[in-house]
């Protein structure tokens, strides 16, 4: 299977947003790209893996929403505790083998984790050990303001720790743009710290097409980080 893991620094830094853009390009540039959410929590159905199969244009099936988003669940809360507030546990098994049947749906997967990379699928597993397992490299959303420099560098630090290969970082300043100075400086200094590519940063984005142009160049970035073949 080829494709990649986008996890982030922390729950709501734009991973979803950053997984759909990048469908969205791979396949505007001819790649049969598909998208796969790991975890949902928060509501019964997956509401990421809905959007980001609007935006890729495919099917809303149930059937394949069962492969997509294998677990859902309504509490807003870590994936661990989620489950165990519905009555379930997460199987790293299943979770494997809803990858493996991405996989043969689609020639390149996104996949997507959920919050940061170190929080617990179970109470002995840690989403970051998971993604160790899969073999496949992530690529970090980091916000882009205050705060950010600390919380990239440990992310970095964690995946490097498990041996996830990192294709590289991409800051999201969500809603709003952060101060100036900062979101010059930033990335330049956790790219400093982590000897990891910074592949850009995405502004606040209110129309489809505009995040689609200022995407653009990171997902070249991306390309290039993976190697051109499909």
């Amino acid at each position: 299977m080829r494709g990649l893991v986008v996890t982030g620094t922390d729950t709501g830094v734009g991973k979803t947003f950053v997984a759909c853009l990048l469908v969205r390009f791979l396949r505007a540039q001819g790649w049969e790209a598909g998208y796969l959410k790991l975890v949902s929590t928060g509501a019964p159905r997956s509401e990421d893996l809905a959007f980001a199969l609007a935006a890729a244009g495919l099917a809303q099936d149930p059937a394949l929403e069962r492969t997509l988003a294998p677990y859902s669940f309504p509490l807003p809360a870590s994936p661990h505790l989620a489950a165990e507030q519905a009555g379930a546990t997460i199987e790293p098994a299943r979770l494997h083998a809803a990858l493996a049947a991405a996989g043969r749906l689609f020639p390149f997967l996104v996949a997507e984790g959920a919050g940061g990379c170190l929080v617990p699928l179970t109470r002995d597993l840690l989403l970051a050990d998971f993604l160790a397992e899969t073999g496949l490299p992530a690529l970090v959303v980091a916000r882009t303001g205050l705060g950010t420099i600390n919380h990239s560098l440990l992310t970095v630090e964690a995946l490097r720790r498990r041996q996830v290969p990192i294709l590289g970082l991409v800051f999201s300043d969500g809603p709003s743009a952060p101060d100036a100075l900062l979101a010059e400086d930033n990335p330049r200094t956790v790219a400093a710290f982590a000897q990891v590519p910074v592949l850009g940063r995405l502004p606040p984005c209110p129309a489809q097409a505009a995040a689609d142009q200022a995407f653009a160049p990171i997902g070249q970035r991306i390309l290039q980080a993976l190697g051109s073949e499909r």
